[in-house]
């Protein structure tokens, strides 16, 4: 009843006009307890002996969620929105498990926590390659609009430099990174630096623990061009070691330290230094 009670009154506030964040955390314990009250009453058990309604049951908490415009007699356009964040926690972090299942056929967005990330003190210890969100089509056309028009474009070359990477590193596992070609070495640095210098995150430092959308846009920018140049300076036969040793790699790392008023100014003196150097390498 725990999870009942707490959007009940998340609706209330959100009635009123504010925006709520609801945490339920967890929809597993909730449904162990849902499990053994349907066993008392002798209820049909469905999968691993949950209730048959676990599915509508977790749909009707999370379709609470949602934006609503209120009823106001005094003809004020009051506006409130409830957020709905529930915590999964399946035995043994296995996502074949029935509350994991059902609550993914519901929900539009998925974080996937990573306990391996968490062990090499990634934080936020969110997978990046198992999570998603189909609000991504929405989200892009905002973002391109009102950030960048190529941050789309940006995030999926992102996305799939990642995947790339991640494939690669069960390769390096195998035969060692000696193996790979200077083309697979770069993609494998490239993609390092995104997950070391771009979604790593310190929450207690001043600077890094808030990061602006025009930030991140930049941060990621100034990541995935040093990566695209690359490959263009490879293609020009530059000796890869060389490429890994240039300046700009140190200052793409401290790029997350910058104050918000500086990165404007800081993202385009980086940028040409970027170019400078790559360039330098045909020389």
């Amino acid at each position: 009843a725990s999870i009942y009670t707490g959007i009940t009154i998340a609706e209330y506030f959100r009635d009123m006009g504010y925006s709520v964040s609801l945490m339920a955390d967890s929809t597993s314990r909730w449904a162990e307890a849902l499990r053994e009250m349907s066993g008392r009453l002798e209820e049909m058990p469905g999968e691993e002996g949950y209730p048959a309604y676990l599915g509508s049951r977790l749909a009707g908490f999370y379709e609470r969620a949602g934006m609503v415009h209120c009823l106001c007699g005094d003809g004020e356009d009051r506006v409130g929105i409830l957020t709905a964040i529930g915590a999964v926690s399946p035995p043994g972090g296995d996502l074949s498990d029935p509350v994991a299942q059902s609550t993914l056929r519901i929900v539009q967005v998925f974080w996937s926590l990573d306990s391996n990330l968490a062990y090499r003190r990634h934080f936020p210890a969110i997978n990046w390659l198992t999570s998603y969100s189909l609000y991504q089509t929405k989200i892009d056309n905002w973002l391109n609009d009102q950030v960048a028009p190529d941050f789309s474009r940006t995030r999926l070359d992102a996305m799939t430099l990642l995947q790339e990477g991640s494939e690669l590193e069960e390769i390096v596992r195998l035969i060692g990174q000696d193996a790979l070609s200077d083309t697979d070495r770069l993609k494998l640095e490239s993609a390092r630096s995104l997950r070391e210098d771009f979604l790593h995150q310190n929450s207690f430092d001043d600077i890094d623990t808030y990061t602006s959308m025009n930030k991140q846009y930049k941060m990621l920018s100034l990541v995935m061009l040093f990566y695209y140049e690359a490959q263009k300076a490879l293609a020009r036969s530059a000796d890869f070691a060389a490429i890994m040793k240039l300046p700009i790699r140190a200052d793409i790392a401290r790029f997350k330290y910058v104050p918000e008023q500086e990165v404007d100014r800081w993202f385009e003196l980086r940028k040409e230094q970027l170019l400078a150097e790559m360039s330098g390498l045909a020389d």
